[in-house]
């Protein structure tokens, strides 16, 4: 190429680069996103009533990120009904037993593996429903055969798998203390340096938490839901009713937002809902929606009010309740058939045909409802979503770190129980045990002589009198320690001291209580 060519060659390159736009130039590589959903009515732990929608929870996730177009694994036990409500999850759902997740996460690791060699970034959601519990001061979830701790998810889904970002979203009984330990249980602490340890899954900088409950209080099942209430909500948000900024993507803050919004009106705090949101290193957002652009549904603030949305099959797929000056933008079922959108304010009820596009409710005539809700609903869980959200919930909403978010309990400890009730069994035994011996000793004791000196019978009617008033009380008082350690065995459990700091808006609250 003579000197002439190379000059030509150069100065067009240069002219391709300069005209290119500078997004172009910055364009982050293609996004390969997988989910592992795992649902278990049932535990490893004995004793433990079994639930009834975590089946149907984890086929809502799975259906949900198919429809974000992920490659998503199911893991669990669909039962009779729900396979008929979800038969694409009951068809490719395996057992959510031990064998089962390792398979799954070793051809999760090996895709992602794949997709990392292309040039592809890669997300990793992990959504767990079921049963969760303590050992020792770190919590775990339950599959049907085994425990899964926050190391054990770190080290066998994270580490395993592999991916660039990790999104862990629980549903369980003491799922906080999957990622963060109780520290000592009931204890008064300073806020700072609350959390005294963290399981490696919450040290993992590319791993974001969404946890249901920030203590060890328990979850909760609706059926006017079909489903868990957090997992409910949490699916809610994740349509989009959570995306209060509207720029196509759900954020931790916003979800966590949503969430209390969605749970603000309930009076009772044991039936409502904790969130624990915490964000990867690496960027705050969740969920980005840009896999549904153009297959919305759109309700404008003229039209606000609270709403469920439903498929044709009856699946209650989500609820959202935007304020006036808010738009709320969802995706779009599937379009395999109708849906329906109902407003719960007036009782109208608006089609949502079939169909793949944009669709606006302003431009829906609404009618009355096909069915009216009949029936005695839980009167707490029957105020989910009161509450409008918009973007200015959002900006009140405060998202603290870990280190200064202090939810810890001491649930009744099996082990402590047993501790407790056989010292008193055993120390009342002792108590019965002297009380025998001083009874013997003072039937024993040799009688004075004929001859004997009034001193001599005094001083032995006196150490029988003595004795038997040992005897006596310590028969008494062995008999209550032994009755106090029984009582220790057959006393209801109920949930051990508990610590709890809330942040809301208007400042920061600090309780504590202890039962037995």
């Amino acid at each position: 190429m003579s000197g002439l060519s190379r000059v030509a060659a150069l100065a067009f390159a240069l002219l391709v680069l300069l005209g290119t736009p500078r997004r172009a130039l910055a364009d982050p590589p293609p996004r390969a996103v997988f989910a592992l959903v795992i649902g278990a009515n049932t535990s490893v732990d004995e004793g433990l009533a079994p639930l009834h929608y975590a089946d149907d929870d984890a086929a809502r996730y799975f259906e949900l990120f198919r429809l974000l177009g992920m490659h998503a694994l199911l893991l669990t036990r669909v039962d009779e009904s729900s396979r008929k409500l979800h038969p694409q999850a009951a068809a490719e759902a395996r057992l959510p037993r031990r064998d089962a997740f390792d398979a799954a996460t070793r051809e999760l690791a090996s895709e992602v593996a794949q997709a990392k060699a292309r040039g592809m970034a890669t997300t990793l959601y992990f959504v767990f429903a079921g049963h969760g519990g303590v050992d020792g001061d770190h919590g775990y979830v339950a599959l049907e055969d085994a425990r899964l701790s926050g190391d054990t998810l770190e080290r066998d889904v994270v580490s395993r798998i592999d991916a660039d970002a990790v999104h862990v979203i629980l549903d369980a009984c003491d799922s906080y203390l999957v990622a963060y330990s109780r520290g000592p249980g009931g204890e008064r602490q300073a806020v700072k340096g609350f959390v005294q340890s963290v399981s490696a899954l919450a040290r993992d900088p590319r791993v974001g938490l969404l946890l249901s409950t920030s203590s060890a209080a328990e979850s909760h099942e609706w059926d006017a839901f079909e489903a868990g209430v957090f997992s409910h909500e949490v699916r809610s948000g994740l349509y989009g009713a959570a995306d209060a900024d509207g720029d196509g993507a759900v954020s931790y803050r916003e979800i966590a937002a949503f969430i209390g919004r969605a749970n603000e009106a309930i009076v009772n705090d044991r039936y409502r809902p904790h969130v624990f949101a915490r964000p990867a290193a690496g960027g705050s957002v969740l969920l980005d929606l840009a896999a549904a652009r153009g297959r919305t549904i759109t309700v404008d603030g003229a039209h606000a009010g609270h709403y469920l949305l439903e498929d044709a099959r009856g699946v209650r797929l989500a609820d959202f309740h935007n304020a006036r000056d808010q738009t709320a933008t969802l995706v779009r079922p599937p379009p395999t058939g109708v849906a329906y959108l109902r407003r719960l304010d007036d009782d109208v009820e608006f089609t949502i045909p079939a169909g793949d596009g944009p669709l606006a409710v302003a431009s829906l005539a609404p009618q009355p409802p096909r069915v009216g809700v009949r029936g005695a609903l839980h009167d707490s869980f029957s105020h989910l979503f009161a509450m409008p959200f918009d973007e200015a919930a959002v900006q009140a909403f405060v998202l603290p770190p870990p280190e200064v978010i202090a939810h810890a309990s001491s649930p009744e400890h099996p082990g402590l129980r047993r501790t407790v009730g056989w010292g008193l069994v055993g120390l009342g035994a002792v108590g019965l045990g002297a009380g025998a011996y001083f009874a013997v000793h003072a039937a024993t004791l040799p009688l004075a002589s004929s001859s004997a000196s009034g001193a001599v019978v005094a001083a032995r009617n006196g150490s029988v009198v003595d004795s038997n008033r040992a005897a006596v009380g310590s028969f008494v008082a062995g008999g209550l320690v032994a009755a106090g350690g029984l009582a220790v065995f057959l006393w209801p459990k109920k949930a051990g001291p508990v610590v709890t700091v809330g942040f809301a808006p208007g400042g920061a609250t600090l309780t504590y209580g202890a039962t037995f």
